[in-house]
């Protein structure tokens, strides 16, 4: 796994578009995408540290895959994930089996 899949699996797990994080980095969508389409093109130093900080997670990470990552990151959750872990946590303790087994049986799909 490369630069371009890190990012663009960052983005994704984040729950952002494209166009959001370009935007916030100040770059155009289209240079943007030239980093996580097939050209895989590298961005320069400067905005490839605007990118990581806007994801929460490090430059070394992004090129590397090195596993170290800022505190905040460590705390940056997709939100859809955060609500049904925050749901999850308010179930008794029989709800919570039952959506285990729902959550495992659609996961075989």
């Amino acid at each position: 796994m490369g630069f371009k899949e890190r990012l663009r699996d960052e983005i994704e797990y984040r729950g952002l578009l494209v166009k959001e994080v370009s935007a916030a980095v100040g770059i155009s969508n289209s240079t943007f995408l030239s980093y996580i389409d097939a050209r895989g093109v590298l961005p320069n130093v400067e905005t490839a540290v605007k990118i990581a900080r806007y994801l929460g997670v490090s430059v070394e990470y992004l090129v590397d895959g090195d596993a170290k990552v800022p505190e905040k990151a460590k705390s940056a959750v997709n939100p859809a994930k955060k609500k049904l872990s925050e749901s999850y946590d308010k179930l008794s303790a029989h709800d919570k089996k039952v959506l285990l087994k729902i959550a495992d049986a659609m996961g075989k799909h």
